[in-house]
Formats: C-alpha cells, structure tokens, sequence
C-alpha cells in the first residue's frame, strides 16, 4: 500500500479520513514549502513524522546555502524528496508508486522535467545518511530497487569477486542471476571497464571501485534509453563505493570480533567448569561433613534441645542446597558456547521459563523480528543483558509481573525490560552498587557500550522500572 498516495482534490480522502491542510509558505523557500505541503497533505499519517524530519534537514540546508536566491531553494527541494525517499525506503514505507508521486512532486514545485527530476531524485536518495546507517547490503539492495521503482531499469544485480571466485551480493529481478548477468559481471571486473556483452543492449554495467581498483560490478537491463540507464549506473557506482568498504570494514571487525568472542566465552567456560569441579564439590563436601556431625554428636544432646539443634542443622543443611543450587546456575550460565550455536529465541524463552519458576513473577517475552541474523558478540550481550536484568528484578524490585520484548529494525537491535515493582532513584543505586562492587547493571551499560550501543534505565521510586538498551546492526536480515 503506497504511503504517499494522493486521492484526488477532494476535501476528504478516499477511506474517509479528512485532508490535512497545511498553509502556504509567504516567502523564502517557496519550492521547498510546496513539495512538503503536495506530499505532506495525502500522506498516511503513520509517515507524518518522516516527512516533517525531511523538511527539518532541508530547512537547515536552504539556511545553509543562503536562503536567499531560487539556487537554495532548488537544493534544498532536491534534498527534502530525496530524504523522503531515503527515510521511507529505510523504513520499509515505500513502493513504486510512492516513488513516481516523489519524482512528480519535485517536478512540479522545481518546474521541470520528470526524467530530471528522476535523476537528481536518485542521486540525493542514494547519498542520504539514512542509507548509511543501514547494514551495508540492505543499503546496496534499496539503491539498486531505486532504479526498478523509477522505472529505468527493470532488473539489477550487484557482484563482487575474490579469488576468481564471482559472488551476487544482491539479487532484483527475474532474470537478474542469469548467466547472461553474470558473464556480463565478471567480463567487467576482469577488464576493468563498463561493457555490454551477450545480452545485446539489453544489460548494461558499471564499475564500483575501492581506491581506483575494481571492487564490485552493478548488472541491469534496460527499461528505455540505454543511455540513460549508463547514467543511472554511474551515479550507482560512485554512491555504493562508501557502502561496499564499510561493508569491507564491517566484515574485518566481524572477524576480530569473532576472535575477541571465543576467547573471552572460552574464558568464562573454563570459570564455569572450575566452579563445578572446585567450589561445587567443596559445597558438596561441607553438606556431608555437616550431617556427619549431626549424626555424631547429636546421641549426646539432651532431650530438651534435641528439637531446636535437629531445627538448626536441617536450616544448615538448606542454606548449603541453596548454596549447591545458585552456584550450579552460575556454573550453567558461564557456559556460552550455546549461546553461539543455538537459536537465541529458544535460549531467551528457556530462560524467562526458568526465571517464572524460580520467582513466581509473572514473566512474558515478545520478540519481534528475526535474532539469528545478529553476530556473536551481539548474541551474548543480548543474552547476557536480559539475563542479568531478571536477576535484578528477582533480587530487588519486588515487582509481580515483568515484560521482555526484543525487537529486530533494520538498522538497529531493541531490547526492553519493563517491570512493575517498587522502582528506585537510578543514580544513588547506581552509584551504591559500584561502591559495594555489585557490577551488574554497570556490566550491561558497558558491554553495550563497547558494541556501539546505547544503554538507558529509567525509574523511580513506586516503580515502574524500565531498562532499555540498543544495538546496531552489522549484518542485514535474511529475505
């Protein structure tokens, strides 16, 4: 369903809402003013908040270049459109035909033509920021659906090789992995240059380079003029080069961050093992020399205490199962090598059960999205966070219900933690449990943190408590 679609001149929409309406611009950036207002009036309101975003950084670029002559204007009605469309696409709250109504409502607040309107549409979508803070390939992957939804091309391919070895990072189109398609890719990366080959005229290509050497070839066929088509590419190429080493980088990073993981999960399992072969054992060894004192001395208790020291030893022996029992759990929970290799969804919902159970809280998990696309380090430290927040909440808040909810966005992981119980003043607590070297939440902030992430708890007291962390992703999900 198009989010920007319009309904005609009437003063109702077609499913019955009523139009907004918006004032004219007086004066200064009249263009800019009229693009905002044509798409901002038959927008679906869920998109409002996009486009009023847009109008903000396109405001801010007028004042930039002078706010003073129609040069500033017309800039900064390229950069509101072409952020709409960023922003939009981004947000998965775009298709075809909201792209035709973009390229349309430029045309006409700028008076000119709709194919250079298109063009500079798909220059200024394909260099926003918004593209940039998605993982690498789905930022290639809405770049190259641009040229589908403008309708210069009607399939598109992206392809990297290494070690003579062709690879398609990204796929648009029926016929976009044909063999004519990749013949055509590895012809251009072998010779350096953008050719047609095999397909006629039909597919075209360009080169995306990394320091003036080949790094990736982008494959389309052409819907129209092929001319045209080559100066879409072009404009491709040079807007995925930033993409496609970020995604180079993104991918060193990953196996460092491999490395860094297994070592550090290597450590905490050898911590869990000596857990279980040495203070696990010793527990075990002071419940038996506890009962063998019991049963020694407990012929030579008078009949008037042997109640209350039979009392007291069972209280003894109870406090060491508990003791048995908490450090079994940690030995347990130091042990990530499943955290790595099993679904993180099925891990999360044993150890909210298990949480239930021992707690008598009312505990529910909501995830939203796929987790399995998330790297290892990103897998533990959401493991890790939750794990730790219920503790907390268990130990501390006296709360009878608590709501988990994971979301996975395009661009970021979203964690939530939401409980109802007695609250507390964030800083004072904060600050008393780093004094005492209670390091748990301290721990999460951190471990976020080094993530690139970012970490809130809000509460106080009366409660509720919410905790709140998110991280960036690195990989794109899996279509």
């Amino acid at each position: 369903m198009a989010s920007l679609a319009r309904t005609g001149d009437t003063i109702q929409r077609a499913d019955g809402r009523p139009r907004l309406v918006v004032p004219a611009a007086q004066e200064g950036a009249v263009r800019l003013e009229s693009a905002h207002r044509s798409l901002l009036v038959d927008a679906e309101p869920r998109v409002h908040r996009y486009l009023k975003a847009a109008h903000r950084s396109a405001v801010a670029a007028f004042e930039g270049a002078g706010a003073t002559d129609a040069a500033a204007d017309r800039l900064a009605t390229s950069i509101y459109v072409g952020t709409v469309v960023a922003t939009l696409a981004a947000e998965g709250e775009i298709d075809a035909a909201d792209v035709q109504i973009a390229v349309a409502t430029l045309a006409e607040a700028r008076g000119e033509p709709r194919e250079a309107a298109s063009f500079d549409l798909y220059r200024a979508a394909c260099t926003s920021t918004f593209l940039l803070e998605l993982p690498p390939i789905v930022a290639c992957e809405l770049q190259l659906r641009l040229l589908i939804q403008l309708g210069v091309a009607t399939e598109a391919s992206l392809w990297r090789g290494e070690g003579g070895n062709l690879e398609p990072l990204v796929v648009l189109g029926h016929g976009a992995e044909s063999r004519r398609a990749r013949a055509t890719a590895r012809a251009a990366l072998r010779r350096g240059g953008s050719l047609t080959l095999l397909g006629g005229r039909a597919l075209r290509s360009a080169l995306v380079r990394r320091f003036t050497e080949p790094a990736a070839a982008i494959v389309a066929r052409v819907n129209g003029s092929h001319t045209r088509l080559d100066a879409y590419l072009a404009a491709a190429a040079t807007a995925l080069a930033p993409v496609l080493e970020r995604e180079l980088l993104l991918e060193r990073s990953a196996e460092r961050e491999r490395i860094l993981v297994s070592a550090g999960e290597q450590r905490l399992m050898r911590i869990g093992f000596d857990l279980h072969d040495g203070a696990i054992q010793d527990v075990l060894a002071l419940g038996a020399d506890i009962t063998h004192l019991r049963d020694q001395i407990y012929p030579f208790i008078l009949d008037t205490h042997r109640e209350r020291a039979a009392g007291r030893f069972d209280d003894l022996l109870a406090r060491v199962v508990e003791l048995d029992r908490q450090l079994r759990e940690l030995s347990r929970s130091l042990e990530s090598r499943s955290i790595v290799s099993r679904p993180l969804g099925e891990i999360l919902h044993r150890e909210v059960d298990a949480f239930r159970e021992r707690s008598g809280i009312d505990a529910t998990l909501e995830i939203r999205g796929d987790p399995e696309s998330l790297t290892s380090a990103q897998r533990v430290a959401v493991y890790r966070a939750i794990q730790e927040s219920l503790s907390n909440v268990r130990e501390h808040s006296g709360a009878t219900t608590v709501e988990i909810r994971l979301r996975m966005r395009r661009s970021s992981i979203e964690v939530r933690v939401v409980d109802d119980g007695q609250g507390f003043e964030v800083g004072r607590a904060l600050a008393r449990a780093a004094q005492r070297g209670r390091l748990g939440i301290v721990g999460i902030g951190e471990r976020v943190r080094m993530l690139g992430g970012s970490f809130e708890i809000d509460s106080a007291p009366g409660g509720p408590t919410m905790l709140t962390f998110a991280l960036p992703r690195t990989r794109p999900d899996d279509r």
